[in-house]
């Protein structure tokens, strides 16, 4: 299938799923506000305001889904997928509000209380309400995975908190009508305190994908095997992925190759391999080459020296790129210090020095590199 066609799939998926979510959620709201006036609570109230915030995060997700369908275009080649991070921080921010109100209306009702009565179909629909928002809990859990769709995930988890928040409301709601004892104000703001701290969660998560986070550790396993098992490949180094969006992603690494081989050698390994990762990820990958000292004496002296001076500095994580050019009389190398050296500059400045007194007839070439994955 051409991934235009699963992008399609996807949009159609993603808008299907938030569709249903708004007319659940429209449904739950038209019933508690009228319970809610009818029965003077404050807590069946501000659960109906929590729905409404719903039925806005479930259209922000089908406007942000199809915004971020759009083609790659001249302004944007990278394609416009981190949209959906955008309306998913959106979501988050309208669930954050939504906790805010709820909190200082529960406070103001501990204050200044106002006696509440419930009819018995009233506590009904609030129990059918809870059975909805978690049958939608599930719903949304699923269809977030299949799709990968982090705005149906963070309606996931909203819908499942609603479900609970709900049943505090049921609990409080039979408190008065058995024993007319009242304990909505409370139970409101344990809503309101639990909505703003799911909130602050989801913010969080996006805040991460926006900035960019360390790619996942067993993703990374398996692409740097995969590439690991081609013929003259000695090592893989500096993958690097950046997300543009769900199930966009563009990527670069190095292999180390000997330096024996020609570059008509070279460029059809290559191509196989980005083209194997395509079809194997969907990742887009870009492949750089180090060259690997063949059978050489005095680069493997060379390198010898260098690890007894690297021994001497804990925070090293890797050197690799090494080579040596004999005819050149050069040292090419890249360093990677782990993010608790404070100086990695000068990590590295010494760490030339040293190798310059025990080697100095040969130049340095050397680069400071980044730990960018496992």
């Amino acid at each position: 299938m051409q991934l235009n066609e699963e992008a399609a799939m996807r949009n159609k998926g993603i808008t299907v799923a938030s569709l249903k979510g708004i007319g659940s959620n429209m449904l739950l709201v038209i019933f508690k506000v009228i319970i809610g006036l009818s029965s003077h609570s404050i807590a069946i109230i501000l659960d109906a305001v929590n729905n409404l915030t719903d039925i806005l995060s479930s259209v922000l997700t089908v406007a942000g889904t199809r915004l971020a369908g759009k083609r790659a275009d001249k302004e944007h080649p990278f394609g416009h997928g981190r949209i959906e991070y955008i309306t998913t921080m959106a979501i988050a921010f309208i669930i954050l509000s939504a906790g805010l109100i709820s909190l200082k209306e529960s406070v103001e009702h501990i204050l200044h209380p106002v006696t509440s009565t419930f009819a018995l179909t009233d506590l009904l629909i609030i129990s059918a309400a809870i059975i909805v928002k978690i049958f939608m809990g599930f719903y949304f859990r699923k269809e977030g995975k299949r799709w990968q769709s982090d705005a149906l995930s963070a309606s996931a988890v909203d819908a499942l908190y609603d479900a609970f928040l709900t049943g505090a409301t049921l609990v409080s709601s039979l408190l008065v009508y058995f024993f007319r004892f009242d304990i909505q104000g409370y139970v409101g703001a344990v809503i309101g305190i639990c909505i703003i701290r799911a909130a602050i969660g989801i913010v969080h998560d996006m805040y991460n994908h926006l900035i960019g986070i360390r790619a996942d550790d067993t993703l990374v396993r398996k692409l740097k095997e995969t590439i690991a098992s081609y013929p003259h490949v000695g090592g893989v180094y500096d993958l690097i992925l950046n997300s543009y969006g769900p199930g966009e992603t563009i990527g670069s690494v190095h292999i180390s190759l000997p330096d024996t081989l020609t570059i008509a050698d070279v460029h059809p390994l290559n191509k196989r391999i980005a083209s194997d990762i395509y079809d194997k990820f969907g990742i887009v990958m870009t492949i750089g080459v180090y060259a690997e000292n063949q059978n050489d004496l005095k680069a493997l002296q060379i390198k010898k020296e260098l690890d007894d001076i690297l021994s001497l500095y804990p925070h090293v994580l890797q050197i690799h790129a090494f080579y040596v050019q004999e005819c050149e009389k050069t040292i090419y190398y890249d360093l990677i210090f782990d993010f608790d050296e404070p100086d990695p500059r000068g990590a590295l400045e010494s760490i030339e020095k040293e190798l310059q007194k025990r080697i100095p007839e040969y130049r340095q070439f050397a680069i400071l590199d980044t730990d960018f994955s496992n």
